[in-house]
């Protein structure tokens, strides 16, 4: 505070602020330089302090700013790097719906518009929220859940864990959050034509919309109550349905 004062009254040693006229005449300076050996008077102090309060109010000013920006850009990194690593799991794995080395009994493709069939290989499930499949993995002509045929039964849905919405990936009757803040979920099926299709052996396309939401309020972000969302959709051709 000393330095900053000094910078300070620097430009001040030659000013001189008068007052009432004194003896003879002549007005008696209210303030004048001091020489070396003085200190600081009152009103030096005074505006010393209300000049370094003005500095260090501009300053946190700045770092509450900078602080902010750098938790927002934190919480969107977050939230699209929880969108795209769901997305490349999801569609891979799709990707592998219906595979099966032998293509012969005791496995068979599943048809209809959902079944539950054991032995059935392929879309399970095609609803547009979730997604049920299967794929003979290890080649074992075994479908049958268990350590036996690790993800080999795939299930995808929206659930509530821990009360935050959550990807949820099954697999062989086990349940775990792949991210958290899930807002929403979807699958479109597709035949060869481009056509919406709910008919298990016609898919030959499916849409996946993956949308994630902030873990955290923006107070300056004006949709959505201040939470912000990420939305990626990407298409995938489960290449071993088309046998």
């Amino acid at each position: 505070m000393k330095v900053l004062a000094g910078m300070v009254f620097q430009g001040l040693r030659h000013l001189r602020i008068y007052g009432r006229y004194g003896r003879g005449g002549r007005r008696r300076p209210l303030w004048r330089p001091r020489s070396s050996g003085e200190g600081f008077t009152l009103v030096e102090l005074i505006i010393a302090v209300a000049v370094g309060l003005v500095v260090i109010g501009a300053a946190y000013m700045l770092f509450t700013v900078q602080n902010k920006q750098l938790g927002n850009q934190e919480v969107i990194a977050e939230m699209q790097q929880n969108a795209r690593a769901a997305m490349d799991i999801v569609t891979r794995e799709i990707r592998m719906a219906g595979y099966n080395p032998h293509k012969t009994a005791p496995l068979t493709r599943c048809t209809g518009t959902t079944t539950t069939a054991a032995t059935c290989v392929g879309i399970k499930n095609a609803g547009a929220n979730t997604i049920s499949f299967t794929a003979d993995l290890n080649g074992n002509g075994d479908l049958t859940a268990g350590t036996a045929n690790p993800n080999e039964n795939i299930i995808y849905d929206r659930y509530l864990n821990s009360g935050v919405y959550s990807l949820g990936r099954e697999a062989n009757g086990t349940k775990y959050p792949l991210i958290a803040n899930l807002d929403s979920l979807g699958f479109v099926y597709r035949d060869a034509t481009g056509a919406v299709t709910s008919t298990l052996e016609d898919i030959y396309e499916i849409d996946v919309t993956i949308r994630t939401i902030a873990a955290k309020m923006d107070p300056s972000y004006p949709a959505n109550g201040g939470y912000r969302t990420y939305t990626l959709t990407s298409k995938v051709n489960p290449r071993n349905l088309a046998y």
